[in-house]
């Protein structure tokens, strides 16, 4: 599963242009596409999670209208050197599940390399963070009632079936930390639906919904929360940009005579900065450069420093961006991600915009791209990006 067939099935570009953050939409799976998800989780996957992972709650929890008391399905586990944990105790762990509970488990794709892979690309393309959590449930009791999430989802049904009523928004575009909240719950459905495997549904924030396994089969779905990319984020943004200017910097005037021309003078340069067309591209574009890359080890490569023409290597980030400058000194291009830059020489611009463009590739593919660079000095190159976080090695062919 890559991200391109979800992007595929979601519309490609116009999914994030049109459709996310507005409106609910389903988008069924076709012929042949039921297995879609398939290789993302299976049963065995989780119950082998389950059982190796120290998965205390909240970030491993049951609920049945409510998250129900960790004391009622764990046992305290003591070591010696680390911390205490609440173990799941396996029968009175099933015995919750048979009484209607959803097990519920956050942050899978930190801990489960397929859907880490899936959505590191998914980052990539709707330029945003993504958290990944897992929910099982057998039974038509509701694992949360009729609630709202503070951001926006997309939901991938891997496994079972498992019915959606939508009820809409009472409030446009709801905030985590909002100066209003809506309190009473709707009572008249504006949609329904059964989600099949290999389904895919958009949720927006703040749209009220209920979900239950009432199929009369197990259900396993994944829901991708996205990081909400709010005109918050943005004004922030804009006025650490503004940084540089004498007046954003000086202290805010106490005389009520200086108070009026004070207000014009910073209206006047936030006003000439959002004038400019590319604004709000630089805006994306510094979310790309400055998010952090999910962790990615390269033992023992990055100790021993024995990287070849037969290595593969990619960047950490899915995100960094790759531009040519001209300086003083001569031409350079520049790699920005994880909010760091590197200066390169201009002599290996194919070699950095292929792999920024294209992921793993060997050594060697590099290696011919700039002919004009040294096998030592390409290497040397690779090293230092290794070093410095920037690259992964992931096995030599």
């Amino acid at each position: 599963m890559t991200a391109d067939l979800i992007s595929g099935r979601l519309g490609g570009d116009q999914f994030p242009a049109r459709v996310l953050g507005r409106e609910h939409r389903r988008y069924p799976a076709g012929e042949g596409e039921r297995e879609a998800f398939a290789d993302l989780l299976n049963w065995s996957d989780l119950n082998t999670l389950l059982a190796h992972q120290r998965l205390d709650s909240p970030r491993m929890r049951l609920a049945a209208g409510g998250v129900i008391d960790a004391g009622t399905y764990t046992r305290l586990r003591q070591y010696r050197r680390m911390p205490d944990w609440n173990q799941p105790v396996p029968h009175l762990f099933q015995q919750q599940l048979k009484e209607g509970a959803t097990l519920v488990l956050d942050a899978i794709d930190e801990m489960h390399p397929p859907i880490g892979r899936l959505i590191s690309e998914l980052e990539a393309w709707l330029r945003t963070g993504i958290q990944v959590n897992a929910y099982a449930s057998w039974t038509s009791r509701e694992g949360f009632g009729v609630h709202w999430d503070d951001h926006d989802v997309i939901v991938l049904q891997v496994s079972g079936r498992k019915r959606w009523r939508i009820y809409g928004n009472t409030r446009l575009a709801p905030l985590h930390e909002d100066v209003e909240f809506a309190e009473e719950e709707p009572t008249e459905t504006i949609d329904e639906f059964v989600m099949a495997p290999g389904d895919v549904l958009h949720v927006p924030r703040g749209c009220w919904h209920a979900v239950a396994a009432s199929e009369g089969e197990p259900s396993l779905h994944l829901t991708c929360g996205l990081v909400t990319t709010t005109g918050v984020n943005f004004l922030r943004w804009l006025v650490n940009d503004l940084v540089g200017h004498d007046e954003i910097r000086a202290d805010v005037p106490r005389a009520a005579t200086e108070h009026a021309l004070w207000a014009r003078r910073i209206s006047k340069l936030v006003s000439d900065r959002l004038r400019s067309p590319e604004v709000v591209e630089e805006y994306w574009r510094s979310q790309d450069e400055t998010s952090a890359a999910r962790p990615v080890f390269s033992l023992p490569v990055a100790v021993t420093g024995d990287l070849t023409l037969s290595s593969v290597v990619r960047f950490a980030s899915l995100r960094g961006t790759v531009t040519s400058e001209h300086t003083q000194v001569g031409d350079e291009v520049v790699y920005a991600a994880q909010g760091r830059r590197w200066r390169l020489s201009a002599k290996v611009a194919p070699a950095i915009a292929h792999l920024n463009r294209n992921g793993p590739t060997c050594v060697k593919e590099l290696h011919e791209l700039v002919p004009t660079v040294s096998e030592k000095a390409l290497l040397g190159l690779l090293h230092r990006l290794m070093d410095d976080g920037a690259l992964a090695w992931e096995g030599d062919v």
